[in-house]
């Protein structure tokens, strides 16, 4: 599509709806091929490595039908495809602060705190607020796919 076109239909509500939710699948790809280097290693000994992958797998190969039957129930179908994100997100955040959140964000705060090129030796493991990164795909995801369901409903 052109950029004259794609401009032509900015204000189009099921247009825009349509183009946030393909660029939330394009970040979702990414997060795919992100999460799959970084849980090399763990992924023959932990099956929650697996979780995020799977999730972001399906969404990735779900996604573009989905948006070719968007009017015919493809955009609930993706509510709540979305709505399984912020739980995954939130369990992949419990395992990566081995069953102790508070700890693990004080730590990050502690590391944000210091002095760059200081970062203590005994603060090590996963990235701690990563997995937080794919509940904020599906929440954003969430809100597009929710405020068109409504949009929808007050024009009939």
């Amino acid at each position: 599509m052109r950029v004259q076109a794609v401009l032509a239909k900015i204000n189009e509500p099921r247009f825009v709806e349509k183009l946030v939710v393909t660029l939330l699948l394009a970040g979702l790809a990414l997060l795919f091929i992100e999460v799959r280097f970084e849980h090399q290693a763990v992924m023959a000994k932990k099956w929650q490595a697996w979780i995020p992958l799977i999730y972001s797998g399906l969404m990735v190969l779900i996604g573009p039908f989905v948006l070719v039957f968007w009017n015919r129930g493809g955009k609930k179908l993706l509510s709540v495809l979305f709505c399984l994100a912020p739980i995954i997100g939130g369990f992949g955040f419990w395992f990566h602060s081995k069953g102790d959140p508070w700890m693990a964000i004080c730590n990050v705060v502690k590391v944000i705190c210091m002095m760059p090129g200081k970062i203590p030796l005994d603060v090590d493991g996963p990235p701690v607020l990563a997995p937080l990164a794919l509940g904020g795909l599906g929440l954003i995801g969430l809100v597009i796919c929710a405020a068109g369901l409504s949009y929808e409903s007050k024009s009939k």
